[in-house]
């Protein structure tokens, strides 16, 4: 079957009411065609809606829970990025996000997805609240241990390179592990434009502009993938951005 069709057979089914035991099914058919009827990159709100209730419905079955919770966390944590809403509500939904995945990394600490959502909505919500108390707290620990179990470089070069080091607070932020780690996420999964993005940012900061500008153009020469057509969408425009801003540094020279 084409990719087109699939995607055209997911919407179809997210316009059916479905019995109890297809909710999972029907959630998945719903988070599959999440970039349906988008408006550039701002997702229907009520696609979100769909996927977000069959999801936690389904949860309610023990055969299905995991994946049923995996679906249920990534359908918050897309519709926090893409869907709009009011940005006085930002805060509300950070916190909303933050403890629902940590309820979930609790029960489902094994698994990755649910981990990598947890460590970014703590890492968000830290950082909107208030970057050194959120230190202070812990936050950066907890970003950092949960990363390091589940082997999510992506997030653990990320927790190095934009915590500061604190002396006799915190003092594990390092620079050289950035760079390790941002390139291990790469060999890990070449296909994240993120990847491509965030060591490029690395190497824009590091003043190497020949190699950003090389990871950049990996990066966009990937294409965008259809089932994450939304997210590498807005990857390749924040590439696009960081190539801008790297040509108008090298023209000033």
């Amino acid at each position: 079957m084409r990719i087109a069709s699939k995607i055209a057979l997911a919407v179809l089914l997210c316009t059916f009411t479905v019995v109890a035991n297809d909710d999972l099914r029907f959630a998945d058919s719903c988070y599959a065609a999440r970039a349906e009827r988008a408006k550039g990159d701002k997702a229907d709100a009520h696609n979100a809606k769909l996927m977000i209730d069959a999801y936690q419905k389904a949860m309610s079955d023990a055969s299905v829970a995991e994946a049923a919770t995996e679906g249920y966390i990534k359908s918050l944590y897309f519709s926090f990025r893409f869907v709009p809403f009011d940005k006085k509500k930002r805060s509300q939904k950070l916190d909303s996000l933050k403890n629902i995945s940590e309820a979930a990394y609790a029960k489902f600490p094994k698994n990755k997805d649910i981990a990598h959502i947890y460590a970014t909505a703590v890492s968000m919500w830290g950082a909107d609240k208030n970057p050194l108390q959120a230190v202070k707290d812990g936050i950066a620990t907890i970003v950092r241990d949960v990363a390091t179990k589940t082997e999510d470089w992506q997030v653990l070069g990320r927790a190095h390179q934009l915590l500061p080091y604190v002396p006799l607070i915190l003092t594990w932020p390092d620079k050289d592990l950035a760079d390790k780690y941002l390139n291990m996420a790469l060999q890990q999964d070449p296909k994240d434009l993120y990847n491509y993005f965030f060591l490029a940012e690395l190497r824009f900061e590091q003043k190497r502009y020949a190699d950003a500008l090389d990871l950049i153009e990996r990066g966009l020469s990937r294409g965008i993938r259809t089932s994450y057509f939304m997210e590498d969408k807005r990857g390749r425009w924040q590439l696009k951005e960081l190539k801008k801003k790297i040509n108008a540094k090298l023209d000033k020279k």
